[in-house]
């Protein structure tokens, strides 16, 4: 009889363990990332907030965000700090986002190629190879775990807390046995951190592509990147040239910031 009871207690444990799982599961959650990007000594950051439901996320670029960039300037080896502020359309829906799903066999995501449009690309998912190593550091007071990847032209360090019921990371990453809090290439050009992180009772936006795409025809990555590459070459055409006048000469060069991937 002691032994029955026994076990009716282990398994009202486990019952109970299994709901409480499952509720957690089932939060709504919102990862509020910083995505810092230094590109030729100018810096620049955008803030992201990824919505969250069992394995469903959508990551948005917050509205109406200031950004501000920084750079130096030399005259006459004086170094000076100039700053441009730039301040996003309130009228233009078609930003930027990422779609993840666990019952889709990759990703969707949109990206602006400047100064042309938005463009609606489908991508693989999770498509990472991460190294798991034994290193660790804490992080707004979690201990994570480190973890590199190449990527598609980039060498990336993630820093990940385990999770078991979440496995989660900003932009395309993913893969990693846990909740991504801090992850950069190895140049510190680009830069995502975990700032920090909300349960919600709803989400003020669906978990599914924003409607303003509906209309649009899905391109593959490997198309987006050749429309990029060939978008870069023709802004670049003219570096080259020097216009000469009766005063002097004059040259006007462009150059087109890199992106995540190189391919």
């Amino acid at each position: 009889m002691q032994t029955l009871n026994n076990m009716k207690k282990l398994f009202l444990f486990a019952v109970l363990i299994s709901l409480s799982q499952l509720l957690v599961a089932q939060k709504r959650i919102i990862f509020h990332y910083r995505n810092n990007i230094n590109v030729s000594g100018r810096t620049s950051y955008i803030k992201l907030e990824q919505y969250y439901l069992n394995g469903r996320s959508l990551e948005l670029s917050i509205p109406n965000e200031e950004l501000k960039l920084e750079g130096d300037t030399t005259y006459n080896g004086i170094r000076r700090i100039t700053s441009v502020k730039i301040v996003l359309n309130d009228n233009d829906k078609r930003i930027p986002f990422v779609l993840k799903s666990p019952d889709i066999s990759g990703l969707i995501y949109a990206e602006r190629i400047w100064p042309k449009a938005t463009y609606l690309v489908v991508d693989t998912l999770n498509n990472f190879n991460w190294k798991i190593s034994t290193e660790t550091k804490e992080i707004n007071g979690e201990t994570c775990t480190k973890a590199e990847t190449d990527f598609r032209g980039r060498k990336y360090v993630a820093w990940s807390k385990k999770d078991n019921l979440m496995k989660i990371g900003p932009w395309k990453f993913g893969g990693l046995p846990g909740i991504i809090f801090e992850v950069s290439d190895i140049d510190n050009i680009y830069r995502y951190s975990l700032e920090n992180i909300e349960y919600v009772d709803q989400f003020p936006v669906e978990l599914q592509m924003p409607k303003v795409y509906n209309d649009d025809e899905m391109i593959s990555h490997g198309t987006f990147i050749l429309k990029w590459k060939a978008n870069k070459k023709d802004l670049e055409k003219d570096n080259d040239v020097v216009n000469y006048s009766l005063t002097g000469s004059s040259n006007i060069k462009h150059t087109v910031a890199p992106i995540k991937e190189l391919y």
